[in-house]
């Protein structure tokens, strides 16, 4: 049987895209900056050099470009989150190379924790903003459940554990850590953190914790 192989993007299509990254990589730069309820279209088309009509011919608005570039994100970070994870080494090893890849988020030069807060109180006034955030936390937590459920079939995780339960808590740690660290990081530091926060939360997964009544 003969393989059909794909067929690689033409010359118009390869600029379509890089037009979009850079777009995406300039707006970036703006959001860093401005925040982003103060970014313009105008500023982010005159950083990437191009005009208001190449924007639109991407993005319906500023709005639909910031959920792209969180669509992105995400799914880089997951994907980096599925390599990084070893099925053989320990669960305490595996938990605090995520805790390591999610807590690098919070880094001063990383501008992406201040604009997904900004964005969560435009969201608090904004019911279509606020269910898209919604699902965007509905993808980490389909996300930890499969990794949770794929460990419980393994036995490494404790049987009488709500794998739904489970994410949602783990959200809760993770993103309040690093809360507590961008508001106060004298003295919540999280690579002083990162060790013991793995250690406890592989022993309350792995069966050490009292089992959860209900």
């Amino acid at each position: 049987m003969r393989t059909i192989s794909a067929k690689a993007p033409s010359l118009r299509q390869q600029r379509r895209l890089e037009t979009r990254a850079r777009l995406m990589e300039a707006a970036q730069s703006v959001f860093a900056r401005q925040g982003y309820n103060a970014a313009t279209i105008d500023e982010i088309v005159r950083e990437a050099g191009f005009s208001k009509g190449a924007f639109y011919v991407h993005f319906a608005s500023k709005e639909d470009l910031f959920w792209e570039m969180l669509e992105e994100r995400i799914e880089r970070q997951q994907a980096a989150f599925r390599q990084v994870l070893d099925p053989k080494q320990p669960m305490v090893e595996n938990i605090e190379r995520v805790l390591e890849g999610a807590f690098q988020m919070v880094r001063p030069e990383e501008p992406w924790p201040a604009l997904v807060a900004e964005f969560a109180a435009h969201a608090a006034r904004n019911e279509k903003v606020r269910e898209r955030l919604s699902e965007m936390y509905g993808r980490w937590r389909a996300f930890l459940i499969e990794l949770i459920e794929r460990e419980k079939e393994r036995g490494r995780v404790r049987a009488d554990l709500d794998p739904e339960f489970a994410a949602s808590l783990l959200i809760a740690v993770v993103e309040g850590s690093m809360i507590q660290a961008r508001l106060d990081p004298q003295t919540v530091r999280l690579e002083e953190l990162r060790g013991v926060l793995a250690q406890t939360l592989a022993r309350w997964l792995g069966g050490d914790a009292p089992k959860r009544e209900g």
